[in-house]
């Protein structure tokens, strides 16, 4: 049986549209319709542009009948996360106070993606301040809803972009990443994602909530149902092109996936990092990863992450060094949404009621928390310095530990559960450590969907302390739901970690437990 248009990937589209098997008008109308179907269930878009895809679409099938070519994108459709600028539409972050700033131009990666001739088919939802990792809610634009289970969340804060991209309303996109905003939602809904190093691709245009800070930063990056098109997507918007309209992004080729065997490849791996235990079905797909991998004949080898807990610290210590003093203005009286009630609670806690509270949870077995809640919380200029001098020396340690282990790239969990209810995770922000070291270290990290969770893999037997709890309430609530695995590369070695992604995903994908997209939400 011949698959729906909105089912096929993008390079199947390209190369329908380059057979003149089909138009660009007819896989936009399919996608609208399949819109009408999945979006009252799902609730990915923030803004749907039908009139004009339809419009941009009839353009691109004129200029191809005229034999003219508008680029590797010719004609083929993408949706663009809400926080990256695209021309006359509003970029609100999910805050109501923004809900007036409408973008006078294309982000850089939007005005590319119209320039290789891709047709825009609308921006995608986001967690209220982007903050989010595991739900995509606010008070504009609603709650998206996981398309694998209706009620949990889609992940975030690109969690609209791939609850699009797993119905089928969207063939792929554009999300950015700052602490696993790509990586988590791409696991939670069985899609593959890319951060690249940060400044592969611009970043001008994209916006998040704290202008200025710099220890962490985020990056606009590819999501797709395919690692190919995932490739496609990167070499569309290679880097030279960005480099002419952002002076940050240097003129490096991507280089070509395609020419690197992978089975020559050194991969290491873990599947706890000794932070917080993964799932039963993370740690399984991490090991079963693994196999894949060993049986296509790369060298694979355990490895152990340096100075885990330290860059969890780090982080935090560094996304608040404001006293978060500028989340509170963006704002501006609006309430938090639910999943960021705690971190909202513990912002306007003073520091001394903060690191009292730290302390006596500390004594009650409650050092993972105690940690949090040391390292939030406004810190003056030299304390500042001192946090992005030791994140320059845990970079350079990061490096001679994969140097030493003599590993190309790292297989990793990419969150601690899979998706997890909607308002379960106001407390588990902690989950999404072990894709946020790899933000802080800089090192370009992907997601590719392995397997779902079985249902033996639903009980969380230690529950040291309140994390685990939680952790353990979703898990009862995660049979069926896809689970991804995280790779990590080498700075600005994308084509070879994409390379390693791709092997991953064709032998995951011959198993009858492959997540595969777009869901059938029936």
């Amino acid at each position: 049986m011949t698959r729906p248009l909105h089912a096929r990937s993008a390079v199947e589209l390209e190369q329908l549209l380059h057979r003149g098997e089909t138009t660009s008008v007819a896989i936009v109308e399919a996608l609208h319709a399949r819109a009408d179907r999945v979006e009252p269930k799902v609730g990915a878009f923030a803004h749907q542009l039908r009139q004009s895809a339809l419009e941009e679409a009839r353009r691109a099938d004129e200029a191809r009948a005229r034999g003219e070519s508008l680029g590797p994108l010719h004609g083929l459709p993408v949706t663009i996360k809400e926080n990256i600028d695209v021309e006359g539409l509003p970029t609100t972050i999910g805050l109501r106070a923004r809900s007036g700033h409408i973008a006078g131009e294309d982000a850089v990666v939007v005005r590319l993606l119209r320039a290789a001739g891709a047709v825009i088919l609308g921006k995608t939802n986001v967690p209220q301040t982007l903050l989010a990792p595991m739900e995509t809610t606010n008070a504009l634009f609603g709650t998206t809803h996981n398309p694998w289970r209706h009620g949990h969340g889609p992940g975030g804060s690109s969690g609209g972009e791939a609850a699009a991209i797993a119905s089928g309303a969207s063939v792929f996109g554009v999300g950015t990443d700052i602490g696993g905003s790509i990586r988590v939602p791409a696991s939670f809904c069985g899609l593959c994602g890319l951060k690249p190093t940060r400044h592969r691709w611009s970043n001008r245009g994209s916006h998040g909530l704290l202008p200025g800070q710099e220890l962490v930063q985020s990056q606009t990056g590819p999501m797709a149902r395919t690692v190919d098109d995932l490739i496609f997507l990167m070499r569309a918007l290679d880097t030279p092109a960005h480099s002419p309209f952002d002076p940050r992004v240097p003129p490096i080729a991507l280089g070509e996936p395609g020419t690197i065997d992978a089975r020559r490849l050194r991969v290491g791996f873990y599947e706890d990092d000794g932070f917080l235990k993964p799932a039963a079905s993370v740690r399984r797909a991490v090991r079963e990863a693994a196999a894949l991998f060993e049986a296509a004949g790369c060298e694979v080898v355990r490895f152990s992450p340096p100075n885990v807990e330290e860059l969890v610290a780090l982080y935090f210590q560094g996304v608040t060094a404001d006293g978060s003093a500028t989340v509170m203005d963006a704002l501006a009286g609006e309430p938090f949404v639910e999943p960021l009630k705690t971190l909202g609670r513990l912002a306007k806690m003073p520091t001394q009621a903060r690191r009292g509270l730290g302390k006596a949870l500390g004594l009650m077995g409650e050092q993972r928390v105690q940690m949090l809640l040391d390292a939030i919380g406004e810190k003056r200029v030299k304390e500042y310095w001192q946090i992005c001098a030791r994140r320059a020396e845990l970079q350079l340690e990061e490096e001679q530990a994969w140097s030493l282990a003599g590993v190309d790239v790292v297989l990793a969990p990419a969150f601690a559960t899979t998706a997890g209810p909607i308002g379960m995770s106001h407390d588990f922000t902690l989950g999404f450590a072990s894709s946020a070291r790899y933000n802080l270290l800089d090192r370009p990290a992907g997601v590719v969907p392995v397997t779902r969770v079985r249902p033996d893999e639903l009980q969380r037997t230690s529950l040291r302390d309140r994390l685990d709890k939680r952790a353990a309430q979703i898990e009862a609530e995660s049979a069926g739901l896809p689970v991804g695995v995280q790779l990590v590369g080498r700075p600005w070695r994308e084509a070879e970690l994409l390379s390693a992604m791709r092997l991953l995903h064709a032998a995951a994908g011959a198993s009858d437990h492959f997540p595969a997209t777009p869901v059938d939400l029936a």
